[in-house]
């Protein structure tokens, strides 16, 4: 059995963060072990959402328990990090892994933005990619983060592409438009994938966590990375439709809990 590790928000009472990752990467079969960035009671997008950000020393501490277990770990995946020192944690849980295991997957989620905003400081924005993308065999933003990390617009399909090529690393872009559906492209040298579908006019939150993970979990079990990303959109295009059917604010992972072992994969575009 793979094991991960997640470095990002626990919500007790949203399915976004580690909260939806670390589910979708136990129900595909991945032992998840979870460092939390935040204790939350539930998104922000509700409220005020109760708790804390967790200090670097707390995340620090944990890790070294962690370490004290000698437990094999095949993947690392940061989320949202909620404090400028985390970034420096996760580099550092991120070295001590590779150390460990040179084969592990590094995947960065730069959780920092959208809709053609910051939703964290640019300080840390820029540590992240400073700091953390270069550790990366695998990042995952979207099309917002794509532009902002490499300055350069990124609004049509071809320069999404252009801009995912130039980074050097293998880089799964989501909320790529296209006509009139959405997708993700996956970006590793000449590789070059594209899958879409029809698009929402509004999603709950944890999508983009969701798609992260279970993408994570299908190269953990030995996918190719286009058949990791034509399962893992497909798996979760079917929550987020299970989701706008039946007006749920939040995913419904546990509900449709299926649809991340057996939705049909999506057609493949080859760039």
């Amino acid at each position: 059995m793979k094991t991960a590790l997640v470095i990002s928000s626990y919500v007790a009472a949203s399915r976004v963060g580690a909260t939806a990752s670390a589910f979708c990467l136990r129900r595909l079969g991945i032992e998840t072990i979870v460092i939390p960035t935040t204790v939350l009671g539930r998104h922000p997008g509700w409220g005020a959402p109760g708790g804390q950000s967790l200090s670097a020393e707390h995340l620090r501490d944990m890790w070294a328990a962690i370490k004290k277990q000698n437990m094999p770990i095949d993947a690392v995946m940061t989320g949202y990090l909620a404090d400028d020192a985390h970034i420096n944690v996760a580099a550092e849980i991120i070295a001590d892994v590779k150390a460990a295991n040179p084969e592990a997957i590094a995947l960065v989620d730069p959780v920092m933005g959208d809709h053609g905003e910051l939703y964290i400081p640019e300080s840390r924005a820029k540590a992240i990619i400073a700091k953390l993308l270069p550790l990366a065999d695998v990042i995952t933003p979207n099309a917002w983060e794509l532009s902002y990390i490499t300055d350069t617009p990124a609004l049509t399909l071809e320069s999404i592409i252009g801009s995912a090529a130039s980074l050097n690393i293998a880089a799964l872009v989501t909320s790529v438009p296209h006509k009139t559906s959405i997708g993700a492209v996956f970006t590793d040298g000449p590789a070059r994938y594209f899958v879409y579908h029809d698009k929402f006019d509004s999603v709950p939150h944890g999508g983009g966590d969701s798609l992260a993970a279970t993408f994570l979990a299908h190269l953990l079990l030995g996918d190719l990375r286009r058949d990791a990303l034509a399962k893992s959109v497909a798996s979760i295009f079917a929550v987020l439709t299970a989701a706008i059917e039946s007006d749920a604010g939040e995913l419904p992972l546990i509900r449709e809990q299926d649809a991340l072992l057996i939705a049909k994969p999506l057609p493949i575009e080859i760039l």
